[in-house]
């Protein structure tokens, strides 16, 4: 009874997964393909799938991995990005691979925006967080932001950012 009732529940998340199916979101805006306003990495992954391969070959530093990885509390992250922006093709998809390489995926709450040409939203969610460049990642505790990586990292590598900005030792 119990095996039946478990390939029962297999078979329907089977069926459930199968109809579950990404489609394009790409729009022309100015003559030019790209994704804009919100969307998942799923959906950035599905239109552009180099993202995918760009994340894959990025190799994180291990030391600092540890240091990110020992981070405690939940956070909030908004990035703001261009598909059609050669730093977002590079620092996205590093950024990914970083919280997932340091667990932290079920610590933080990631919202993507892709922006215009013109660094705006419909929403105008670019104007409220003065977005000038792309990407623009910022980092939120409590609602209260405590910091910020914009276009390309301070440090050499974008891990050590992230993790001046998420052990507190910001300016």
């Amino acid at each position: 009874m119990i095996r039946r009732l478990l390939i029962s529940a297999v078979l329907v998340f089977f069926i459930i997964s199968c109809a579950v199916s990404l489609t394009s979101k790409k729009v022309i805006k100015n003559d030019i393909e790209m994704l804009y306003g919100p969307i998942s990495v799923s959906q950035l992954y599905f239109d552009y799938p180099q993202w995918k391969k760009n994340e894959a070959q990025y190799k994180v530093s291990p030391d600092v991995i540890k240091q990110i990885a020992s981070v405690q509390d939940n956070f909030d992250v908004k990035i703001f990005l261009a598909t059609w922006c050669s730093d977002s093709r590079r620092e996205v998809p590093r950024f990914l691979k970083i919280i997932k390489e340091a667990g932290l995926m079920d610590k933080l709450s990631m919202e993507l925006f892709a922006v215009d040409r013109k660094l705006k939203l419909e929403s105008g969610l670019a104007e409220t967080y003065e977005i000038k460049r792309v990407p623009t990642f910022i980092f939120f505790k409590n609602g209260n932001e405590i910091g910020r990586i914009v276009e390309s990292p301070e440090a050499l590598l974008l891990e050590q950012d992230i993790n001046v900005i998420l052990n507190g030792t910001a300016k």
